[in-house]
């Protein structure tokens, strides 16, 4: 039976996330995180900004140009983040409130006080603080291009592998026992897939990255071929659905998500990774982050 499952009488796991954004929990690990919930496993999430540069939908904000609707925006979807992952089941939610550092090459990527620009070192130490108290045995993050070049994403991957270090490190934070990670992953969109949805798409007349004369599909995804492990969704999929479009003030009727969850079941039947750590041996392709443990 795998360790998945609900009713596993197997050892119970702890599995620790890092991500940037509110949302970002549930398009990547939404799934992972409800079926973890219904097998007992505990989870933990760290969202490290408040999304206050994110897209507005349905809500009269400019977060660019008006600091205080930014503060609007993030209590905003401080609201959606805690709605989501209550109804994912997550046992544990830490919110650094950061703030969001916009998309790649936007003036905000400058500022100060962004979490792209904050000191490496005090957030993995955050980070590393949170693993020795919940000693998780995996750990999830973006891979080292962010998945597709975010400011927040690529601090995240940085922060968060830097932190495993730390966490490890006896002669560091002293007033709580080392830990080591068993497991590391990074988060993996099968490129197969993205091209597939796409497609699917353009035939229903919507705009895509295909449409850009310059497109370069190596740029979008992860090769079908890297990824290690595919947790299936499919019994979990409507909690996984329900959680995203939770996020209203970023998914809205964005065509990508309307089309992905139209399609779910085919394109989409599972939450893929990429294992880039492990202490513990196990067979590939896998199917649970936690095999081998």
């Amino acid at each position: 039976m795998s360790s998945l499952e609900a009713g596993s009488t197997s050892r119970k796991f702890t599995l620790l996330m890092v991500h940037a954004h509110p949302d970002d929990e549930c398009s990547g690990t939404g799934g992972l995180i409800a079926r973890c919930a219904e097998a007992d496993h505990t989870t933990v999430l760290i969202t490290c900004t408040n999304g206050d540069r994110g897209q507005v939908i349905g809500l009269s904000l400019n977060p660019e140009e008006s600091a205080e609707d930014r503060r609007a925006l993030a209590e905003v979807r401080r609201g959606e983040l805690e709605g989501a992952t209550k109804i994912l089941g997550l046992s544990h939610l830490y919110q650094f409130g950061y703030s969001d550092s916009g998309m790649e090459g936007w003036e905000s990527n400058k500022l100060g006080e962004v979490f792209a620009n904050a000191e490496p070192g005090e957030v993995a130490e955050k980070i590393a603080r949170i693993i020795r108290e919940h000693q998780p045995d995996v750990l999830i993050t973006y891979d080292k291009k962010g998945g597709y070049g975010h400011p927040d994403h690529l601090m995240a991957n940085r922060s968060a592998m830097a932190a495993l270090d730390v966490a490890a490190d006896p002669e560091r934070l002293g007033d709580i026992p080392p830990w080591r990670v068993p497991k590391v992953y990074h988060t993996a969109w099968a490129r197969s897939r993205l091209l597939r949805t796409w497609r699917w798409m353009r035939i229903l007349g919507k705009k895509t990255p295909l449409d850009n004369p310059d497109f370069d599909e190596t740029k979008y995804g992860t090769p079908d071929e890297e990824i290690t492990t595919r947790v299936n969704v499919i019994p979990v999929r409507k909690k996984k659905w329900s959680a995203l479009f939770t996020h209203k003030s970023q998914i809205g009727n964005n065509s990508f998500w309307r089309v992905f969850r139209l399609a779910r079941r085919w394109l989409y039947p599972d939450e893929s990774f990429v294992i880039i750590r492990s202490d513990v041996d196990s067979a590939k392709p896998e199917t649970s982050v936690f095999d081998g443990l």
